[in-house]
């Protein structure tokens, strides 16, 4: 699992999510994948990053865009969190 701007789908410097066998990930599924990577509920995902609970079911059900700025987020704390 890798969220990166280093993909040629990544539009603008607008991070993607990727696989464990680098396949592109719709973003909100991505992003709900990349939460259980780091053992988190959305609860804890969004204390961690500041935002409610229902905002981050929001993102992961489609419904609300996820802002750049927690893709970038995301992609350190699984950077930190290691293979």
């Amino acid at each position: 699992m890798t969220i990166t701007t280093s993909h040629p789908a990544s539009v603008y410097g607008v991070p993607v999510v990727l696989d464990g066998a680098g396949r592109l990930i719709d973003t909100p599924a991505g992003l709900a994948a990349a939460r259980r990577v780091l053992g988190l509920n959305t609860t804890g995902l969004g204390r961690l990053l500041g935002f409610s609970p229902r905002t981050v079911e929001g993102w992961e059900q489609g419904r609300r865009p996820v802002p750049t700025r927690v893709l970038y987020q995301m992609s350190e704390l699984l950077t930190r969190s290691g293979p």
